[in-house]
């Protein structure tokens, strides 16, 4: 079935595209945390008929086809473009059946990049497998203005030597994930305070751009490294870890990090660094966030060269019409940045910095904040 994804495929040194892979295109669509920001059923039904058309003269006349239909996470856009494609098809004589085999299969996707609407068919019959894509121009809602004012706030989590990946947040705890150990922290008496600690069974040395990533749900964590990845409790830490290379929780299908690289490729061999929303694409470092007080597109982004005494900057830019605005003041980091995570549901984010002449690692969770 086909899926969206949000995505910048671009990286240290690495040119930024959209891109496809194999028969997935890949659109700039923010996942569940967009939800409320889908386009309305009218706009997809503009593309349904072409999009019909091009999906009866791949088949031949009177095909039996089996029908599955994913816009994302939206149910009711679902149906109403299954209820649309499924008139037209029959209404060009083929006949729509559940559960058959021996039959014609058509998967439809559709979504939203920076620039379009999207309805996307792959069709798989006996004459080999076809992708049928139809697009409109986004019109005015990527042109409003927001009426708020917007910025980055920075809220300090741990600081310690030694380098961090990634840290997990929840209510009352922190799961710090770095370059020696897993690490749980409580909050007592309005600090945070080690409770326990389990190393990491790492047996081949660091590249030389570590990364990793947490993800933590519930009392359950997952850790993802360079070839190897641990799972198991976060309260008791009874983790076990395997070596191997294996997909990382990014948004975007990928093979892990590549051996010995910093980067990630996708199952068709296109690289990248790390997933946004297209336009981000000339920054080293970018993931895309939303604010819960006003609907767009937001990019949190480390631009590469731009070191000022007190460190990286840290940008948040708006997506209108295609292009990147600049949405909030550029907030300032005590260092180097070395890790910068969306965090699953895309309203925060965990940055790390690295502070070279202090010797240490600071995580923040930096979030969007609004005042009228």
């Amino acid at each position: 079935m086909l899926k969206s994804a949000a995505v910048g495929a671009y990286g240290r040194g690495l040119p930024g595209r959209l891109f496809t892979c194999g028969l997935m295109l890949v659109l700039a669509t923010l996942s569940s945390s967009v939800r409320a920001q889908a386009p309305s059923p009218s706009i997809f039904d503009d593309l349904i008929p072409e999009l019909a058309a091009k999906v009866t003269s791949a088949l031949p006349a009177d095909a039996q086809v089996s029908l599955t239909v994913d816009v994302g996470v939206d149910s009711e856009d679902a149906r109403a473009i299954r209820t649309r494609i499924t008139t037209l098809l029959s209404a060009r004589g083929l006949r729509i059946a559940e559960g058959t085999t021996g039959i014609a299969a058509v998967a439809i996707g559709c979504g939203r990049n920076l620039r379009e609407y999207v309805c996307v068919a792959q069709i798989h019959g006996d004459g080999g497998d076809h992708i049928a894509t139809v697009t409109r121009r986004l019109t005015s809602p990527g042109s409003i203005v927001p009426n708020v004012s917007l910025a980055l706030e920075l809220r300090p989590l741990v600081s310690q030597q030694t380098q961090i990946l990634d840290v997990g947040v929840l209510d009352e705890r922190l799961v710090v994930l770095d370059v020696a150990a897993i690490t749980v922290f409580e909050r007592k008496d309005g600090a945070w305070r080690r409770v326990r600690s389990r190393p990491l069974p790492v047996s081949r040395p660091w590249p030389r751009d570590a990364r990793g990533r947490i993800r933590v749900e519930g009392d359950r964590l997952d850790a993802f490294l360079p070839s190897l990845t641990c799972s198991g409790r976060s309260d008791s830490l009874e983790v076990s870890c395997a070596e191997g290379q294996r997909a990382w929780p990014i948004g975007v299908d990928n093979r892990g990090l590549e051996s010995g690289r910093n980067y990630f490729k996708t199952p068709a061999g296109a690289i990248f660094y790390n997933a946004a929303p297209l336009g981000a694409a000339t920054n080293d470092d970018a993931i895309a966030l939303t604010a819960s007080c006003e609907p767009g597109t937001y990019v949190a982004a480390v631009s590469p060269g731009e070191r000022f005494e007190g460190g990286d900057l840290l940008q948040l830019s708006r997506v209108a019409d295609g292009r990147l605005v600049q949405a909030a003041s550029p907030v300032t980091l005590p260092g180097v940045v070395t890790a910068l995570w969306a965090q699953p549901n895309q309203t925060s984010a965990v940055v790390v910095s690295h502070d070279v002449r202090g010797g240490r690692y600071d995580a923040f969770q930096t979030a969007i904040s609004c005042s009228r």
